[in-house]
């Protein structure tokens, strides 16, 4: 073991897993490990990923109806980290030691970045409070993320039935804009085709968006 590795490990043992453990204890410990954190942006390089999943050598699986251009993201200058902040740890509040501790511990999920409304939104919703300027801030080169659909959804994007018009999927916000009450004979809080008791258009977009449909 050289000199720098034994100098990392002293530092890991000696100062970093006490510091952290004192933070847990405390509950100031960043929850969750996200884009801007220490571990995100100085442990987790995209080197660290790139070892072993890259275009090269791992071919890249997606859900039905999405595309993903990882080159776009990497000529940005963004890390691994800044989307896939739970790919190892979902589920992780069901683990959690501290957490019958918190205020928010009934029902609390940690935010997963890879969808749409909690992950894809900060920087391709084009609702500008709904976007994320402290996300928008790690974008290295200058480009400005691409918000209509079809830059992240394929044209066989699974739609609710009546709704699978190719028209619609570029046209609905529009008419969303122009009368939302139609969308809300359905798709209100308690309707027939509500989500779980909120309007299904939340399923997708945030609350800060959806609410400009409203006025």
């Amino acid at each position: 073991m050289d000199v720098g590795s034994i100098r990392h490990l002293l530092k890991l043992k000696l100062y970093d897993a006490p510091v952290g453990m004192i933070a847990t204890a405390l509950g100031t410990e960043p929850k969750p490990i996200n884009e801007h954190s220490h571990v995100s942006q100085a442990l987790t390089p995209r080197e660290r990923c790139e070892r072993c999943h890259t275009n090269e050598n791992r071919k890249f699986t997606f859900s039905k109806g999405i595309k993903m251009n990882h080159l776009a993201h990497k000529e940005a200058g963004l890390d691994c980290t800044v989307c896939h902040n739970r790919i190892a740890h979902k589920g992780a509040e069901d683990f959690e030691p501290l957490k019958s501790e918190w205020k928010e511990a009934e029902g609390f999920h940690y935010e997963d970045f890879l969808t749409m409304k909690h992950g894809c939104l900060r920087c391709h919703s084009g609702n500008a409070e709904s976007r994320s300027e402290e996300t928008l801030s790690l974008i290295g080169n200058g480009k400005k993320p691409p918000t209509a659909c079809t830059a992240c959804h394929t044209e066989d994007f699974d739609l609710p039935v009546g709704h699978d018009d190719p028209v619609w999927r570029t046209a609905h916000g529009k008419e969303a804009k122009k009368d939302f009450s139609v969308c809300m004979e359905c798709h209100d809080a308690s309707k027939e085709f509500d989500h779980d008791g909120t309007p299904w258009c939340t399923l997708c977009h945030d609350a800060a968006q959806v609410a400009t449909f409203r006025v």
